[in-house]
């Protein structure tokens, strides 16, 4: 389904849900350095070859993929010996708002809409990208999956989050480039569960979703 200024009922909304990276940032400064950077380092802490050391790595995040662990800079950070965060911060130079977002958080802060952020992203990654970004001065709440031990794609994360912010499901936005993370939200009965299909400027849209999708955020708020 593609994005239309009239797809989404502004006057049905009270709550916007918002993930942070592939939604509001760019991407492509969280690939760069788990596609590239990390295996770099790993390569030569283990002595292995570049190929050998993204091999190993990727085998064990395709373990625990939709686990709290996925997430975590610490299981990471004991899992190949590496300073994630300090490999995060080296270059947090490439950290940037996707296509629109920065305009659509203004719009956000000028309406009596409430805008929540909800993400996976390490408490260290959140700190990193809030030093450069100052997301937490753009929206009302920010809560990450590490506050409640359980990631997006379970339905306790959903529980504990509704919980503390009190939103109504049946009057709330959900915008996500993860296909099992919409689903999850979907399944806890939010209203619209919206898919970003261009989170990494740097490659092309994900495969299609079954969830309706915009590109940019102009395509579904009447922005000036």
């Amino acid at each position: 389904m593609s994005a239309t200024k009239s797809a989404i009922n502004w006057q049905d909304i009270d709550t916007v849900l918002l993930d942070i990276d592939g939604t509001l940032l760019d991407l492509h400064y969280d690939n760069f350095v788990w596609d590239q950077v990390v295996p770099e380092a790993y390569a030569r802490l283990k002595q292995l070859s570049y190929a050998e050391a993204k091999e190993q790595l990727f085998a064990q995040m395709h373990q625990v993929l939709g686990s709290i662990e996925f997430y975590s800079f610490d299981f990471w950070q004991q899992q190949t010996g590496l300073d994630i965060t300090d490999l995060h911060r080296q270059h947090s130079r490439l950290i940037g708002f996707r296509a629109d977002a920065e305009t659509f958080l203004d719009w956000l802060g000028a309406s009596e809409l409430r805008a929540i952020i909800a993400t996976n992203a390490d408490h260290n990654s959140l700190q990193i990208k809030e030093s450069v970004m100052g997301l937490s001065k753009r929206v009302d709440q920010i809560y990450s999956s590490q506050d409640f031990s359980c990631p997006k794609e379970n339905q306790d994360f959903w529980q504990q989050l509704q919980k503390q912010c009190g939103f109504d499901p049946q009057r709330t936005l959900f915008l996500d480039d993860t296909e099992r993370v919409l689903n999850a939200a979907a399944e806890f009965g939010i209203r619209e569960v919206w898919h970003v299909r261009t989170p990494d400027s740097q490659r092309g849209p994900r495969p299609e979703s079954i969830h309706p999708s915009l590109d940019q955020f102009h395509e579904i708020y009447p922005a000036v």
